[in-house]
């Protein structure tokens, strides 16, 4: 079973964030992962920003979970974006997209421990299928091994021409990480818009080949107690997914090694409600490995 290491201290943080003295956390009170393992996580911030508390929630999220990078959707003002990196300090680093007014992919980077290239989209041609966000490639290194990340966001809602695009999304992703990233080490994260257990699945080519990727985020769509593994409550369900290659199936399978939904909600806000009105109706998804 997948195992989600969450630490709180006795007191949680005020909803007010203007009560909370977000520069001097403590490492103790969110620990998503093991701090010598590769830590990345995916999270859909809608709207972003969604309100005026939106970025100092945000700050004491990123800061606290010791996160490496961070996987973005919905990042619609590069301006704003800018100022979280700013508020971020030291040695992060923001991408995003597009200077637009849309919902952008984006990626924030703790250059500490990792060296990188500048992201760069893929698939363009096939932009009506990804809701006219193609793929967001980020090239880096850590601990002298090197990774390929992918950031998605498919097509959203109900319908047949939705997940047809979902589909299409699928098959596209697949063919182009086997004809161009046949060797690498390949993590696709990000906002799916479909749930891995689905009478007519969009993920099937990726279960087909169940030799060559791996949905490390699996076991949670098979959990008997939903809420702790719903990255969309809002639905609900678990949409926002972590697809590995099977060049990191050995280390995926090492006992430090973890991938699940952190409760943010919990930790900075005491209910989803506050955290709804306030961040996003998106859950983050980490994805923890061990190189060891």
């Amino acid at each position: 079973k997948i195992i989600f290491l969450l630490f709180l201290l006795s007191s949680c943080a005020d909803d007010n964030i203007n009560n909370s003295n977000t520069d001097e956390l403590s490492e103790d009170e969110l620990i998503f992962g093991a701090s010598n393992n590769l830590n990345i996580v995916t999270w859909n911030v809608e709207h972003f920003p969604k309100s005026d508390l939106t970025i100092q929630y945000l700050k004491q999220a990123i800061l606290s979970m010791k996160v490496d990078i961070l996987v973005l959707q919905e990042i619609e003002n590069s301006i704003y974006f800018n100022q979280l990196v700013d508020e971020l300090g030291g040695s992060w680093v923001g991408y995003r997209y597009e200077n637009s007014d849309w919902g952008e992919l984006s990626y924030l980077i703790n250059s500490t421990n990792i060296t990188f290239e500048s992201p760069y989209s893929i698939l363009n041609e096939y932009q009506y299928d990804f809701a006219y966000r193609p793929p967001y490639v980020l090239e880096f290194e850590y601990q002298n091994k090197e990774f390929i990340l992918i950031n998605v966001h498919y097509k959203c809602c109900g319908g047949e021409d939705n997940e047809d695009r979902r589909l299409n999304s699928s098959l596209h992703l697949h063919d182009y990480i086997s004809n161009n990233f046949t060797n690498e080490n390949v993590i696709v994260m990000g906002d799916f818009n479909d749930e891995l257990i689905d009478d007519n699945n969009v993920f099937e080519v990726f279960f087909n080949n169940f030799d060559q990727y791996l949905f490390a985020d699996y076991s949670m769509a098979e959990e008997s107690n939903p809420w702790e593994y719903w990255s969309f409550p809002t639905y609900p369900s678990h949409i926002d997914h972590v697809l590995i290659s099977n060049e990191l199936f050995d280390e995926y399978q090492l006992a430090t090694s973890i991938c699940n939904t952190i409760l943010i909600d919990d930790f900075l806000f005491n209910s989803w409600t506050n955290y709804d009105e306030y961040v996003s109706d998106h859950r983050p998804v980490g994805f923890s490995l061990s190189l060891n």
